[in-house]
């Protein structure tokens, strides 16, 4: 890792992207002991030096910083320092939906349906607070994307789905900089858009309609010889069904995504949480045989697909770990303007931005499936969000649960040396399997064949066994051991603070399935 570069109150560690409108790096912010890690946009010299698009990014920018929901890539701090603009957001590693769509697409491979259900029903629900968000005096803010699009869907290694770039479209729209900021995306916008028609939160839906079409598909609904048929094909706005290209959808499915992607706005869902409530009550219907559209999946998905990016991050954890702790030196502070914060965000203090040890922590909120980051055998881990109940989503994709099924606990001889765990081995359905226990006698005749099912959580909560709450309560770190009939089991951590994880697990006859560790924060 090279040496950090001092920018403000940030300190850039890699650079990770290069773009139309900034380059992007990976920082820490001095003062925060927990080492947490920030994608740090650089606005381009080219576009900083114009004033008109600056003051519009600028105003669409105060807007989207008081959006809060866990599928929206948060802005934490926008300024300016020296000469140039910068925004500081949460550091998702993984790829964008288009990486994977153009990876799948290699491998003549589509995207299991629940699996694009599932991203374009986290994304629907993203945008939906988005839409309806208000300011502190119950005035809409009216906040409308206008660039949903794959290059702006992120997927992390980790199972989560995120939406980014809020409001950037409405500047590059009306500064005329659409040539930059946006090249290669007007095949993801709405007819109302290309007309220079006034468009509200419905065309959104028409767009995130076109990036569901494509997932479905594998092909680009609206595309061109030249950017100008590409606008002609979006105005006409003449959709085929998903089924033409890829026989065998479920007719419910083309209905979805042809109403999202009607020409007329009133003739299409009227809020993006319908179109989620559609294709989750699609999802409900899907058979059980059928790959699940969850984040476990899309973890397993993203491990498959990006081996060698998967195992780059893991690497570059690992360096952030060992590396030492920055030297604590203040940023000039006549150098930097902060423009805009988050509500809740606190400032920054005095100390340096190390961890415990005395070198960088990796990030508290980004764990890694132990299947395809920690050596073999391994217990499995959850990673959990907080449910997304409030905003009507509910537990099914709120809870974002990365889970390996695990081996028999053999004692390990001090410093024996322990190889990574293949990539492209982890499971690809996302239930827990039973660990092979020791031999047991055969189940008696008519008595139900039986396994067990071993829990333990981090935090004091409650343990939900098949939607049936267990008495007592886990304590923290508690260890308990359920007996279960052979089959497949929901199980459910809960904490008073309204903490979950879950996970769908495998139990066999005669063996003990675990989910220990359970982290819930």
């Amino acid at each position: 890792m090279r040496k950090p570069i001092p920018y403000g109150r940030f300190l850039l560690l890699d650079r990770i992207a290069v773009g139309g409108m900034a380059e992007v790096y990976v920082a820490i912010r001095r003062g925060e002991p927990a080492g947490r890690l920030y994608a740090l946009k650089r606005i381009l010299p080219t576009l900083a030096e114009d004033a008109e698009f600056i003051t519009m990014f600028l105003d669409e920018a105060r807007l989207v910083v008081q959006l809060d929901h866990p599928a929206i890539v948060p802005i934490h701090e926008l300024g300016m320092h020296g000469e140039g603009y910068y925004i500081a957001m949460d550091y998702l590693p993984g790829k964008d939906l288009r990486a994977l769509l153009d990876r799948l697409r290699a491998r003549g491979e589509p995207m299991p349906v629940p699996l694009a259900a599932h991203v374009a029903a986290r994304v629907a629900d993203a945008l939906d607070h988005a839409h309806r968000k208000r300011d502190a005096l119950g005035s809409p803010l009216r906040v409308v994307h206008r660039d949903v699009s794959p290059a702006n869907v992120l997927l992390g290694f980790d199972g989560s789905v995120r939406i980014i770039d809020f409001g950037i479209a409405q500047a590059a729209l009306r500064t005329r900089r659409q040539d930059t900021v946006l090249r290669g995306k007007f095949g993801y916008m709405s007819p109302e858009m290309v007309r220079g028609q006034p468009v509200d939160h419905r065309s959104d839906v028409f767009s995130l309609g076109v990036v569901l079409h494509e997932m479905l598909t594998g092909a680009r609904l609206f595309s061109g010889k030249s950017e100008l048929s590409v606008l002609e094909r979006v105005r006409r706005a003449e959709v085929p069904p998903p089924s033409r290209a890829r026989p065998g959808l479920p007719p419910e499915l083309d209905a979805i995504v042809l109403r999202a992607l009607a020409r007329d706005p009133a003739q299409r869902f009227e809020w993006a949480s319908d179109l989620r409530d559609a294709l989750l009550a699609f999802t409900h219907g899907v058979p059980p045989d059928e790959p699940p559209g969850d984040p476990p999946a899309l973890a397993r998905t993203m491990a498959v697909s990006f081996p060698g990016e998967l195992r780059a991050e893991l690497d570059r954890l690992e360096k952030l770990r060992a590396a030492p702790a920055p030297a604590r030196e203040p940023s000039p502070p006549e150098r930097t303007q902060v423009i805009a914060v988050r509500p809740d965000e606190p400032p920054a203090s005095g100390g340096g931005a190390d961890g415990a040890d005395g070198g960088l922590a990796a990030p508290p909120f980004f764990r890694l499936p132990e299947a395809l980051a920690a050596p073999a055998p391994s217990r499995p881990a959850l990673v959990s969000g907080r449910t997304a109940a409030a905003a009507g989503f509910g537990a099914l994709v709120a809870v974002a649960a990365v889970l390996a099924f695990t081996g028999p606990r053999r004692p390990q001889p001090p410093g024996a040396p322990v190889a990574a765990a293949p990539v492209a081995a982890a499971p690809a359905i996302p239930t827990v399997s039973a660990a092979p226990a020791a031999p047991q006698g055969r189940t008696a005749p008519g008595r139900p064949a039986t396994g067990r099912i071993s829990v333990q959580a981090r935090v004091a909560a409650t343990l939900v066994l098949d939607g049936e709450a267990q008495r007592p309560p886990l304590g923290a770190g508690e260890v308990r051991t359920l007996e279960v009939t052979v089959g497949r089991h929901r199980v459910e951590f809960r904490t008073e603070d309204g903490f979950r994880a879950g996970a769908t697990v495998e139990v066999r006859a005669g063996e003990t399935a675990e989910l220990l560790g359970v982290a819930l924060e």
